[in-house]
């Protein structure tokens, strides 16, 4: 037997012995059916919401005028009138049931998005100069993406109710930029069977603080050139809560899948599917 093979066995070992174990306090459930206890997820989830800006601040090298190079100060105050965010993080998910009605997990993945500013202005400039500058533009970023949370759930006959929460860091591919969010999701659904399929539908809420530092260097079509320009963002969810329904369906005790949308003024769609045992 190979050491490989062998580690994989001992893994394997453990992890059944455990999942035999878990939860803690199986009489807590009261007769209510509980899930396996250990899943391995992989989840995709797409966001798309408007950020108010905290500050913005340039720093555009010498411009090349006709006239001559143009020196502007370092640092130069800007803002936005519409700043919207889209990225897609695609997660591997581990989670346990430690308690009958306590799940904790850890996530580590990917995000791909971006940021695009619209009616950009920078302050202090003569007209002359601040018409050289464009009104909008976009910054792509990407990186790895990894945190944890927990979930509080309990049910009452067919009903269930949980409380969802989570940390998450995004360490960016542009500068020393990061995201930071806390995710807060309450739920309330119903479960139910078709046939040999068994599924939940809920309905929700979804409480998101985001905090993104980006900074970096972006190209900037000035007077018919490409220059780099030195741009500082730091912004927050516009919106903190929208509205979430959705579906989840079991077809054997060890695979589920699941949907959900966001709505309102921010919008997200997530797909799941977890394997348990």
């Amino acid at each position: 037997m190979t050491i490989a093979a062998a580690c994989t066995l001992s893994f394997t070992a453990h992890a059944e012995g455990l999942s035999s174990s878990l939860p803690f306090g199986k009489s807590l459930a009261a007769g209510q059916e509980l899930p396996l206890p250990i899943g391995v997820s992989g989840n995709v989830f797409y966001l798309e919401q408007n950020l108010a800006a905290k500050s913005i601040s340039l720093d555009v090298p010498p411009l090349p005028l006709p006239s001559g190079p143009l020196q502007l100060p370092p640092g130069l105050p800007a803002q936005t009138s519409k700043l919207e965010s889209r990225a897609t993080s695609t997660t591997a998910k581990i989670d346990a049931w430690l308690l009958p009605f306590l799940n904790i997990y850890g996530v580590a993945g990917y995000v791909d998005g971006e940021t695009n500013a619209d009616n950009f202005s920078v302050g202090g400039l003569p007209p002359e100069v601040a018409s050289l500058l464009p009104n909008s533009f976009s910054v792509a970023y990407s990186g790895p993406v990894y945190g944890g949370g927990a979930t509080l759930a309990a049910g009452f006959g067919n009903y269930f109710v949980s409380l969802d929460a989570n940390y998450t860091e995004s360490d960016l591919d542009i500068g020393d930029s990061t995201i930071e969010a806390v995710t807060v999701t309450p739920r309330i659904g119903i479960r139910g069977s078709l046939g040999d399929l068994k599924g939940a539908l809920y309905i929700g809420a979804q409480y998101q603080d985001v905090d993104e530092n980006q900074n970096g260097t972006a190209i900037f079509p000035i007077a018919g050139n490409s220059v780099p320009v030195g741009y500082s963002v730091v912004s927050e969810a516009e919106e903190e809560w929208n509205y979430v329904v959705g579906l989840n369906i079991e077809n054997s005790s060890s695979w589920n899948y699941g949907v959900e949308f966001g709505f309102s003024e921010r919008k997200h769609v997530m797909a799941t599917l977890n394997y348990r045992f």
